[in-house]
């Protein structure tokens, strides 16, 4: 009992039914215990009270005459297990499941059982549990910097490795489709990006990376970012953002379960880098020694998978697959969430998503791929262009797509059935539907091999096409088309199939036919009308009479058991006949039995041949959805440049979801032209709110991620380069959980952009610097855009309110300004949505409030304060002179020198020492003193002071000059 974790009531017998599931709760301590007895699954003690409150069960005891000291107990019919399971993973808990090791019949003494395996968020692979179209993903992270394969835990990070400069292994295994992808991964930040775009169930960690569990929970830490961040600095001395805890920034990318908890799993690290025997060695990118830290990752999800299946793995795995992550279009969880890529965990086709509005798919499979697709471009043109060639093929065939639409319809989830299958969970029906998706893979690719783009995918597959057939041809002969779910009464295979199960099921079926016959005979020659043969699990079969007729029972009837209603007999031929038919009915179980465990051994051994074919037509499906919408939207095949010309050039492009609704509202969207290039690197974006700033930013952005993801572009004419990151910092949040404000946030994450954009990479901004005073925000968004002018010099959209940043063209060569244009007609606009060269006139933001439903007595005052501000002051008080409300109050003459005039940031601020009448202001002296001859010579000096030339006694030297200067102004 101690073994087991458990305490038993003082009144409870240990029988050896009870001591066999104490063995098996010792096992699984931490979960609940699913224990089979015949064809129910039984919970008992704190796993009945907790499993009874999730899954609604009605918990009983074993000894109910012992009232609370008795030991609770609950079940269900094990036919239901994969629904109950999924709601108490979907409910936080692990689920062991122990099983009857041995046929009852044949067992002598008690039947033995075991845990067959644990089931956790990331080892789920029954289909309640599933998301169809969404990977199920159990992510391994290992510390690189930790880790050394001839000497485990003997590194250690050295004290100058900041967190940006510390490499991880990072693996996904999808269990339920064999998956396995490694990679290598820089940075805390450059981790918590990667971990948010695979977005897994479960997250397994090497304990040397969290050395102290945020909670003394084993197992399963429940993590929680701090409430107030603090804030670090790099070896450099530039502070490197808040300092949460790295294990609440990765708790932060699990989704939470029912009761509100994220849990991360830690586990012992790795201890080699051993090939898992049948797994096949990994691909050349991972055997170079750099990437050593994925393929230790691989060994640790493998290591968990092992420990959850029992000391089995998976058969269906596949080798590691690595993969380089600035080989692909890097999208940090930021620029996901404000180009609305996809939803939530568990909502990822969300409405309004450009997921939801791309796919199309026909197929589980191809869902995924698709999200593959979106989430992780390409950066090889080569690898863009060819995927730009199998699109263009569907999208000018319209007689292949409806071809490959009908074979496409309806198709099972091939890549989860061969799982289930060849981990032995598959049931007659699953094979059939199996049977079913592999017959339509021939012809699926028959119909693509007359084309060169996709024949270059189709030839290496001939192999795994054969043994798709092979395996097809096997289940469509054996399993019948209305084959139950699990192995029963029902008949599971063909007739003709196998002689040895038909000549038994003749057998059974005769059998039953004699029964017929000998209740007809007996109520013949009983007189009894009513006299019937039935039978139960406990008394077999039996003839049942009604007290009605009990005087006519024959005498060769020996009576069974007596009910409320009559009698149950037995007789000789009917006992006869049971033991004829019982035999063949086991021995007809047993054989179909053995015909499905052949049947998931063939799918076992032609797995990976079935996989792949399986991961070409999920590559077929997610085209084809995107040439549905290319030919839809009408999109147009996009001309991609090297990385290095950094060029884009979009004439008349669309923003893809929000013209479909658009459409749906009976609206016109309007189109944008956006050019950028070397020269016109940088615009800045001024307009009025509603304009459409915020749109054009991201369609521009979404134009570029769809082309390198192998899709065709909304717009007339398409040319971009190619890019290697795509930064956005649109629209306003706040993180309470951490404490952090709108302003904050939108700080860490310009933060991010000016420490991790390059020349190639596409940046969008969207009002920098708004959550702090005028000044203050005006500043930050000036030296921002200086920044990534001057230092940075990536494509950059700059949008703004900040009318003073159009004057940087002045002196910024590659800056230009654009404006969303509106027309102005009285007191209100009209949105045209188009973009032009030049600045905005100005904001209209009253306009706009006043569309917004503002009252109109405060848009009236709002104009006069405007006024005010303009620098009209007598128009204010007319205005006010003439007003009706008695609440309305004249502003104060020395608001003047509060707030006009806004300072301009090349002219010195104005002087308010005197007290003056707003009256007696002339404009001239709002524009500030002179600069005097001396304050002239210091600036004059600063100018020509290069730093970046200067030693650091010169620097010194020179900062004491010009302070001295600087004191005697």
């Amino acid at each position: 009992m101690l073994a087991a974790g458990v305490s038993l009531p003082s009144s409870t017998r240990v029988t050896p039914m009870l001591r066999q599931w104490l063995a098996a709760k010792a096992k699984a301590k931490d979960a609940i215990l699913l224990f089979r007895m015949g064809d129910f699954y039984e919970l008992f003690g704190d796993d009945a009270r907790l499993a009874g409150e999730v899954l609604d069960l009605n918990v009983t005891t074993r000894d109910r005459d012992k009232g609370e000291d008795a030991m609770p107990m609950a079940g269900f019919p094990h036919p239901a297990a994969p629904s109950y399971i999924a709601r108490l993973i979907g409910a936080g808990f692990k689920v062991a499941v122990c099983d009857q090791m041995e046929d009852p019949a044949l067992a002598k003494g008690i039947v033995k059982r075991d845990v067959t395996r644990v089931v956790t968020p990331g080892m789920v692979t029954d289909d309640e549990s599933l998301d169809t179209k969404s990977h199920n993903f159990l992510v391994g992270v290992v510390d690189g910097q930790k880790q050394d394969v001839s000497d485990i835990g003997a590194r250690r990070v050295p004290p100058w490795v900041g967190p940006d400069q510390r490499r991880f292994g990072v693996c996904a295994l999808d269990v339920s489709t064999g998956e396995l992808f490694c990679t290598v991964v820089q940075g805390e930040r450059g981790l918590v990006d990667e971990l948010a775009r695979l977005g897994p169930r479960e997250l397994v960690v090497d304990e040397r990376l969290l050395p102290v569990p945020p909670s003394g929970a084993d197992g399963g830490d429940v993590l929680a970012a701090p409430a107030t961040p603090s804030f670090s600095e790099d070896p450099q001395g530039n502070p490197s953002g808040p300092d949460v805890s790295l294990a609440a920034r990765l708790a932060s990318i699990l989704p939470r379960t029912a009761g509100g908890q994220q849990r991360l799993e830690r586990r012992e690290g790795p201890h080699s880098l051993r090939l898992v025997p049948g797994l096949g060695a990994p691909d050349a990118w991972l055997q170079e020694a750099p990437r050593k830290p994925a393929l230790l990752a691989a060994e640790l999800c493998l290591r968990y998978a092992e420990e959850t299946g029992q000391g089995t793995l998976p058969r269906h795995l596949r080798p590691p697959l690595g993969y380089a992550v600035d080989a692909r279009l890097l999208l940090d969880s930021t620029t996901r969430s404000h180009l609305d890529l996809c939803g939530p965990s568990g909502d990822l086709r969300r409405h309004g998503t450009l997921l939801w509005h791309v796919d199309r798919t026909r197929t589980a499979a191809g869902g995924r791929r698709l999200l593959r697709r979106l989430l992780e471009p390409s950066t090889s043109l080569e690898v863009i262009a060819a995927g730009h060639d199998r699109l263009q093929v569907l999208v000018d065939d319209g007689a292949l797509r409806d071809t490959l639409q009908d074979s496409l319809s309806g198709m099972s989830d091939i890549d989860r059935l061969v799982g289930r299958a060849a981990n032995g969970r598959a049931g007659p029906r699953e094979l059939a539907r199996l049977g079913r998706a592999l017959e339509r893979l021939p012809t699926l690719c028959a119909g693509l091999f007359g084309h060169e783009a996709w024949a270059q995918q189709i030839t290496p597959l001939a192999d795994a096409i054969e043994s798709c057939s092979l395996v097809c041809e096997r289940l469509l002969r054996a399993v019948a088309d209305d084959a139950p779910i699990a192995l029963g009464d029902e008949r599971a295979f063909r007739e003709g199939y196998d002689d040895d199960l038909d000549a038994l099921m003749l057998l059974t079926g005769n059998s039953q036919a004699e029964i017929a016959g000998l209740e007809a005979r007996e109520r013949e020659a009983t007189g009894i009308p009513s006299l019937k043969v039935r039978f139960n699990n406990v008394f077999g079969y039996f003839i049942e009479v009604t007290k009605t007729h009990q005087a006519k029972v024959p005498a060769h009837y020996t009576r069974k058991q007596t009910i409320a209603n009559g009698e149950r007999f037995i007789t000789d031929e009917l006992a006869g006949l049971q033991e004829k038919l019982e035999g063949a009915d086991g021995r007809r179980r047993r054989r179909e039995a053995e015909l499905l465990f052949d049947l998931k051994e063939l799918v076992a051994v032609h797995a990976a041949a079935l996989l792949k074919v399986s991961a070409f037509a999920a590559d077929v499906d997610a085209t084809l959805s995107l040439a549905d919408v290319a030919i839809a939207d009408r999109c147009v095949r996009p001309t991609l440049l090297p990385a290095a010309e950094r060029s884009l050039s979009l004439v008349d492009v669309r923003h893809p979801v929000v013209a479909r609704l658009c459409a749906a509202r009976g609206e016109t969207f309007v189109p944008s032209t956006v050019s950028l290039s070397p020269e016109r690197q940088m615009l800045i974006v001024t307009g009025p709110n509603m304009a459409g700033k915020s749109t054009m930013m991201r369609q521009v952005a979404l134009a570029q991620l769809l082309s390198q993801a192998g899709a065709f572009v909304p717009a007339a004419s398409a040319t971009l380069s190619v890019c290697d990151r795509i930064f956005t910092r649109v629209g306003a949040d706040d993180d309470t959980a951490s404490g952090r404000s709108t302003f904050m946030v939108e700080m860490t994450e310009t933060s991010h952009i000016l420490r991790g954009a390059t020349p190639e990479s596409l940046v969008l901004l969207d009002e920098i610097g708004r959550g702090t005073s005028t000044f203050d925000g005006l500043a930050i968004a000036w030296a921002v855009a200086e920044h990534l002018h001057d230092e940075v010099r990536a494509r950059t959209l700059f949008a703004t309110h900040y009318h003073e940043l159009c004057s940087m063209s002045g002196h910024l060569d590659k800056l230009h300004n654009v404006h969303v244009a509106v027309i102005e007609r009285g007191d209100s606009i009209v949105f045209v949505r188009t973009l032009k060269d030049g600045p905005a006139g100005k904001s209209f933001g009253i306009q706009v409030a006043r569309l917004a439903g503002l009252p109109t007595m405060v848009v009236a005052r709002a104009r006069e304060v405007l006024s005010h501000l303009e620098g009209d002051p007598d128009e204010v008080a007319t205005s006010t002179s003439t007003s009706t409300s008695p609440h309305r109050r004249s502003l104060p003459k020395a608001m003047v020198r509060r707030i006009t005039p806004q300072m301009s940031l090349f002219t010195g601020a104005p002087d308010t020492s005197s007290e003056l009448d707003a009256d007696d202001v002339d404009a001239d002296d709002l524009r500030g003193p002179s600069l005097t001859p001396a304050v002239q010579a210091v600036l004059d000096a600063l100018r020509e002071t290069d730093v970046h030339r200067l030693t650091p006694l010169q620097a010194m030297n020179t900062l004491a000059t010009l302070v001295d200067k600087a004191r005697k102004v």
